[in-house]
């Protein structure tokens, strides 16, 4: 029996929010515990790193991967292999093994993220693809914030965050093992692939899209890990911080939808113009308000998480849009890449600039690069010419 294609647009997003959660609760307990350890903050450091390292590596290699496997074999297998370094962390306490099991762990969600967006953009109905990527968006931003908030639950529970972790792993692979009785991308009955550019026009639109999701990444980043950072700096309690990161958080989950829907309806490149707007008038604010930000701040990073975060996802649409097949993977694959290394980047960026110039000199460097954000998707994504009559 083969389930069809549409049956993606609702378990892709299922599973990959249980695959986040399980990932970042077990991220976010290695963190801790080696802290409490007395190990050093490069190594903690070191631990984040190895997870974005496999994240970048497989997303390098995902479309090669996808062309030859499938969508389904290579996301079922993807996280099968995070189920099993999930599983290896668990067993054991040593540092070493944790990031290598870190690494394990981001080759698998790389693959995933991949394999999975490029699957859902190919077989959402064009008129519906925003939102539907939205919703994709969403649950990995519900993800991301479900778990770190499950560590203190598990522990209050009596149960081991990383044991906690491999069930939550292993119930995302057997979910997962529904995909393979889908129809694959371009099967018969199902929604033909849109038509692909010849080589050297594709990637030009990779190099474009790559600077808009490179920028978008320094963007969230920078400001999702380090404005709780930075109010408990300006005097807020620890409480305090920790809830405006909830609240970037909630940003980035609750602002994809209605961003694609808003394309859906009025074109991408439109809503990603005004999305760099709307981030761009926020840094103005931001550095109008850094001397005293106050309750600014929640503004603030409400917005740029959110707002700033969907300019990615209207990216994946507009792939979508354009390219299909072996072509929308790999395009894929390049815009997570750049996505994940401006994530990687933008912390120590912003760090810097905070350190040098403070609240002020981190504001105008921001303001400076959603102009420099919006400029580029302006020539990026032109509008599409005229029909040519007769």
């Amino acid at each position: 029996m083969r389930w069809p294609a549409s049956t993606v647009l609702g378990v892709i997003p299922a599973v990959y929010f249980v695959f986040v959660a399980a990932e970042f609760a077990l991220m976010t307990h290695l963190a801790l515990q080696a802290t409490a350890d007395g190990r050093s903050a490069l190594l903690v450091g070191l631990l984040a790193s190895s997870l974005w390292a496999g994240i970048l590596l497989a997303s390098t290699v995902a479309h090669a991967a996808v062309q030859r496997l499938g969508h389904a074999r290579v996301f079922v297998g993807a996280t099968a292999a995070a189920v099993a370094a999930t599983v290896s962390v668990a067993l054991h306490g040593h540092v070493g093994g944790w990031v290598a099991g870190a690494f394990v762990l981001g080759l698998g969600g790389g693959w995933v993220w991949v394999a999975g967006e490029s699957w859902l953009a190919e077989a959402a109905p064009p008129a519906q693809r925003g939102l539907l990527v939205g919703l994709f968006e969403t649950a990995v931003g519900l993800g991301l914030m479900t778990g770190p908030a499950l560590v203190p639950l598990m522990r209050a529970a009596d149960v081991a965050p990383p044991v906690a972790s491999a069930g939550l792993m292993g119930l995302a692979l057997v979910v997962s093992l529904v995909l393979l009785r889908v129809e694959p991308p371009g099967a018969p009955g199902t929604a033909p692939a849109a038509a692909t550019p010849p080589a050297v026009t594709r990637r030009a639109q990779a190099l474009g899209l790559l600077a808009v999701a490179l920028l978008s990444g320094l963007m969230e980043g920078g400001v999702s890990a380090l404005l709780p950072s930075i109010s408990m700096r300006l005097g807020q309690s620890l409480e305090g911080a920790a809830w405006l990161g909830a609240v970037i958080g909630a940003g980035s989950a609750l602002m994809q939808p209605p961003m694609g829907h808003l394309a859906d309806r009025f074109g991408v490149r439109r809503i990603t113009l005004l999305a760099w707007a709307v981030v761009l008038l926020t840094n103005a604010v931001l550095l109008a308000a850094a001397a005293d930000p106050g309750a600014v701040l929640w503004g603030v990073g409400f917005a740029l998480g959110g707002v700033g975060g969907a300019v990615y996802t209207l990216m994946i649409v507009e792939l979508g849009h354009r390219l299909g097949g072996a072509a929308l993977v790999r395009a894929i694959g390049v815009l997570v890449m750049a996505y994940s290394l401006g994530t990687a980047l933008g912390p120590t960026l912003g760090g810097v600039l905070f350190d040098a110039g403070g609240l002020p000199g981190l504001a105008l460097a921001l303001l400076l690069l959603s102009a420099i954000g919006l400029g580029v998707t302006h020539r990026v994504l032109r509008p599409a010419p005229p029909p040519t009559p007769g």
